[in-house]
């Protein structure tokens, strides 16, 4: 477990914000570019391409949304100095763009389940034409 003032400075400091609005970034782009299934997507698929969709014109806002995500994860608690640490040698920083990957893969479910509504799946999916067929009588 990380020492908690070492865990208090991670969402105040400006290299730290800057990695995860990177690793957002490149989260949202990679949802972004999936082609969008043929077959009805599930609603976890939905939720996160919509939050994927938001991150790019609200990066800050999603920057500070998400931070207490990172900051709970075991992979930050584990490496909290070297993500505090702005001057990391190139090796470092590949392997913390990947940590974040990582970190970003396990919470945005359940980021994305509080962000997203049950009336914005469900206009997705009729703007997609995944509406659902009314019964016959």
């Amino acid at each position: 477990m990380a020492d908690d003032r070492l865990l208090a400075q991670y969402p105040k400091q400006d290299t730290v914000r800057d990695r995860n609005f990177s690793a957002l970034i490149g989260w949202s782009v990679t949802i972004i570019s999936e082609t969008i299934p043929t077959t009805k997507p599930d609603e976890e698929w939905v939720r996160e391409r919509l939050v994927a969709e938001r991150i790019p014109v609200q990066t800050a806002n999603y920057v500070d949304r998400t931070m207490s995500y990172f900051m709970q994860d075991d992979v930050t608690q584990t490496n909290i100095r070297q993500f505090l640490n702005p001057w990391n040698d190139e090796a470092t920083e590949v392997s913390l763009s990947a940590q974040n990957e990582l970190i970003i893969d396990r919470f945005m479910p359940r980021f994305a389940k509080t962000d997203v509504s049950d009336e914005q799946v469900q206009a997705w999916y009729d703007a997609n034409g995944f509406a659902a067929v009314p019964l016959a009588r």
